[in-house]
């Protein structure tokens, strides 16, 4: 007897179902199911999964949803009928309402958005974590949706359980009631459901439900409302569901399913149960066949970018690239730069791809309006027409960098372009994007937080009943197996087999880390959307590598810190020297720079000043540009993992040969002296050596990432060698040039990544080295970022001949800021910000800059003005910032004084036998001690301006 499995849930229905997609798929086809379908708690998260798990296994797989629908409930049902009602919720309009559930599967693209759009509205109208729809709602999106009555908590099943109990007509009335409203709404597309997991109370119900479907001449159907692949999760299914409860294992009691039934079962298990039911199981095939809708013909659209009357999305893009091209190489333009160009518009034309590119130039476009420094990276760099739209910075074709990393003929993804913005500025981009397309149409991809081990062990010891001490130590070992309990504790062997399955299963859902999608149709119709934890923010329900299946394009809109330091410091300048500088005209060429990266002189440079890079920095010696792309690409964990680090250093420094695996090969590893180290150099290989094409050799590339076929990478394999043999190229060596390529696939860094990074090293250590007083003032004010504390940072520009003022509240502002110098030509200082001080908080920036307003004339004034609380005050008087009240008092004693006026203002007045308030101190009041005040400084601000602590124990 066939069966199709119609209500099954996956790790997906957060913290309730235990096994994921792939796991259920595979079960089904081991069972032989006739199609599976995954009906998540309002969530089609593990959707993508799901489909492409049951393409690959040959399954039909049904996509769904079991939606939280809020029903009225009817005046008439008895008081003993409401309280028998678990799914009786009472709204904050004091309305009570049924909270029920409901299965609804897609049959067509039509059901699809409708799902979608219900699950949106699910997500968007209530509070996190509470989702669910009106039936007001449900009813204007049926379309295209399969409706099963659902499990226990269904609208129909609770009614006629409580009548059950309470023996009330009332509720036999009012399930009648139900079933018609939802038999209306759905027609011939509604089904009752029924199940049977051994428990006697269920199967009462389940004959009820039964005879109401066939009293009703209404179709029922068998499911087993899964919640797990394989009996032996079910304690993974309880711990999650204690999870969900905020309680132990022991607390639990009844909230905990009584068996473990709730798993796949196949068709002769269940024919077994239903015997003399055959027809409803049989009806469950007729439904899988109706839901026939596949998630691989989505395929949404772009946006329709805003275009001049009678101009075309081509001939638009052409306009632009032709005035870039002016702009970017001027007189040096030539037949190559034309040739490359007219090939790569080609292409972007043939893959309908310019519509997309005229919306990353427009989202550019906006940032450099309003002054927000960004620049492109990632395959984007290894394109022309990007370069000319000032999407990217790297200039493709002096690099030699090749097109088809970024776009092929073969390529069946979209395209891949990051943006990185000044972070502080970014939010600013993400809202233009939202206004500019409408929330309707744009949503940021979510990325899933998952169980690591630690995470695992933490969350299954506390349900399992350890206590906050055992679980510690069990912390302790999490990433061992060693077992630092009683090993004849069963617990224990509950908690590795619980680990071991919550790895990797989502925990909750977050936001991507830039990824933003764009639809011309409403995106709600093509996958849910749900409000973020961040406010102003909406996410889909798909990660980024969800998004390529089902053709939605993904642009990368990120934040980089080290944009915003050279976007600060470039305004400083301007302000405080005049200079305009324009970082896209710098030669990179300055020997003084390059000095000072050889020089290992980097505290502070984007990408090269962590130890490793100023290890390596003297040893590779950068004198021009590409030496800097080679640097920013070497000291990865790829390279270093690969062994290519130390043969590049020792034929850089002429300690080694340089030698090629072919004569071939040559002009391909040249300039890595024949190390490969970009993923660009394999992609060569095989176009120069082997005849493939520039799209042949991106699959190439991909083959050889991360997700393997033993057996695809043999038919490359042997087609690659072939290739090169007709080049001339001997068999044994074109096998050792695979596995070259082979090796070095999975850490090849992206060449077009590495220069995008490298401008910004070089651009970073010019200002660094011209404009240092400014440099650091950009980089303090834009901290948490880089390797370095601003201590560090500080102390490195004091080394350097920068003058750095002490934080004082008369002269301070909340950021860092730049004074004049002590002479007219003089370099300015850079004056420490009150929000150095340790134990203010964000909440006191506020006050701080109101009371600013006017100058403070006391320190009584200025405590009176502040309004902070006395830890905040105390801080700031430690840190220095009311030295500058005291000037005629001894450095020492400061702050000492400083605290004790606070402290007096504080109490509301100087006391009661103080004649004049401003001397009113005890005379044996001690001084700090120069070390003393050191220590103040690094436990109020993080550094000192007297320099570092050992300097007291050498001298």
């Amino acid at each position: 007897m066939p069966y199709a499995e119609l209500h099954a849930h996956s790790t997906f229905s957060l913290l309730d179902g235990a096994s994921d997609p792939e796991a259920l798929v595979a079960r089904a086809r081991d069972l032989g199911l006739a199609a599976l379908a995954l009906t998540d708690h309002d969530d089609v998260g593990g959707a993508v999964r799901f489909a492409t798990a049951t393409r690959e296994a040959g399954l039909p797989g049904i996509l769904g949803a079991e939606l939280t629908v809020d029903v009225p409930l009817p005046t008439a049902l008895s008081s003993a009928v409401r309280d028998a009602l678990p799914g009786r919720v009472v709204g904050e309009d004091q309305i009570p309402r049924l909270r029920t559930h409901l299965v609804c599967l897609v049959e067509s693209r039509e059901g699809w958005g409708n799902l979608c759009t219900l699950i949106t509205r699910a997500r968007l109208d209530h509070p996190r974590g509470e989702p669910r729809v009106t039936l007001e709602q449900l009813a204007q999106h049926t379309t295209g949706l399969f409706a099963l009555s659902g499990c226990v908590r269904g609208w129909i099943p609770q009614l006629l359980a409580a009548s059950e109990s309470t023996a009330g007509e009332s509720a036999i009335r009012a399930t009648r009631d139900a079933t018609s409203t939802l038999h209306d709404l759905f027609g011939e597309r509604f089904a009752i459901e029924c199940w049977d997991h051994g428990l006697p109370e269920e199967r009462a119900l389940t004959q009820r439900l039964i005879t109401l479907a066939e009293g009703m001449a209404l179709p029922w159907v068998v499911t087993n409302d899964v919640h797990y692949a394989r009996p032996r999760e079910r304690m993974a299914h309880d711990v999650l569901t204690a999870l969900r409860h905020g309680a132990t294992l022991d607390e639990m009691g009844t909230r905990l399913r009584p068996n473990a039934e709730w798993h796949l079962k196949g068709p002769a298990q269940l024919a077994a149960r239903w015997r003399g039911h055959e027809a409803a199981l049989a009806r469950t095939v007729t439904i899988a066949e109706r839901c026939a809708f596949r998630l691989e013909t989505l395929k949404p659209t772009l946006p329709h970018f805003p275009l001049p009357p009678g101009v075309s999305e081509d001939a638009y893009l052409a306009q632009l690239v032709e005035t870039g091209a002016t702009e970017r190489w001027g007189e040096g333009r030539t037949a190559r730069h034309a040739a490359q160009l007219a090939h790569e518009l080609v292409l972007i034309s043939k893959l309908g791809l310019a519509g997309y590119l005229l919306i990353v130039w427009d989202i550019v476009r906006f940032a450099r309006r309003e002054g927000i420094l960004c620049q492109g990276r990632g395959s984007a760099a290894n394109s022309a027409v990007c370069y000319c739209l000032g999407i990217t910075a790297v200039d493709p074709i002096r690099l030699e960098l090749l097109f088809e990393r970024f776009l092929s003929e073969e390529r069946t993804e979209a395209p891949d372009i990051d943006i990185d913005f000044a972070h502080r500025e970014r939010e600013r981009v993400l809202q233009y994007v939202y206004a500019r397309y409408g929330r309707e149409h744009a949503a940021m991809v979510c990325e899933h937080i998952t169980w690591r081990r630690r995470s695992a062990v933490r969350d299954a010891a506390r349900v399992l009943g350890f206590s906050p001490e055992q679980a510690t130590r069990l912390l302790a070992h999490a990433s061992s197996t060693e077992r630092p309990l009683d090993a004849r504790d069963p617990r224990l062997q509950h908690l590795h087999e619980i680990t071991a399955q919550l790895a990797g299963a989502p925990r909750h859902r977050g936001i991507h880390v830039g990824g933003f999608v764009l639809t011309a149709e409403p995106l709600r119709t093509v996958v849910p959307i749900e409000p973020a934890s961040m406010e102003e923010r909406t996410v889909i329900q798909w990660e980024k590598d969800d998004l390529d299946p089902v053709g939605l394009v993904k642009i990368d809109l990120l934040g980089l810190g080290m944009l915003t330091v050279l976007q600060d410091c470039l305004a400083y300048i301007r302000r405080t020297r005049g200079v305009t500088i324009d970082l896209s005209q710098l030669d990179c060429a300055d020997p003084a720079v390059y000095d000072d990266l050889c020089r290992a002189d980097t505290v502070g440079v984007f990408q090269v000043e962590s130890r490793a890079q100023m290890n390596t920095l003297p040893r590779l010696k950068p004198r021009c540009f590409y030496d800097i792309v080679v640097e920013v690409a070497l000291i990865r964990p790829g390279p270093i993992q690969g062994a290519m680090v130390h043969p590049y250093l020792r034929r850089r420094a002429g300690t080694e040969p340089v030698t090629y695996p072919h004569p071939t090969l040559e002009p391909i590893l040249r300039r890595t002296l024949g190390v490969p180290l970009f993923q660009e150099q394999g992609m060569q290989v095989a176009i120069t050596a082997a005849g493939f094409t520039p799209g042949e050799a991106d699959l190439l590339r991909k083959a050889m990432g991360h997700k393997r076929s033993r057996e695809r990478m043999a038919v490359i394999s042997q087609r690659m060698i072939d290739g090169m043999a007709r080049n001339g190229i001997p068999a044994d060596v074109g096998q050792r040039i695979f596995d070259q390529i082979q090796a070095f696939a999975d850490y090849g860094f992206p060449e077009s990544h590495a220069a995008s990074f490298a401008l910004l090293v070089y651009a970073s250590a010019y200002l660094r080295h011209y404009y240092a007083p400014e440099f650091l003032c950009a980089i303090l004010n834009a901290q948490p970022m880089g390797f370095y504390g601003p201590g560090t940072l500080t102390e490195d520009a004091m080394r350097h001949g920068v003058r750095v003022l002490p934080v004082d509240l008369m002269r301070s502002r909340w950021d860092h800021t730049l004074e004049p110098g002590l002479t007219r030509t003089a370099a300015p200082a850079v004056r420490l910000g009150l929000r150095s001080v340790r134990g203010l908080g964000s909440q006191a920036r506020p006050r701080i800059e109101g009371a600013q307003q006017a100058p403070f004339v006391s320190i009584a004034d200025a405590v009176d003005r502040l309004g902070l609380d006395r830890r905040a005050l105390r801080a700031l008087a430690e840190a220095g910032a009311f030295d500058g009240f005291m000037m005629d008092e001894p450095i020492g004693r400061r702050r000492r004084v400083a605290l004790w006026r606070v402290l007096e203002a504080q109490r509301g007045g100087w006391g009661p036998f103080a004649l004049f308030p401003e001397t009113a101190v005890p005379a044996h009041l001690p001084a700090f001690a120069p070390p003393e005040l050191t220590a103040a400084d690094y436990r109020l601000t993080g550094l000192s301006l007297a320099g570092h602590p050992m300097r007291y124990l050498r001298a």
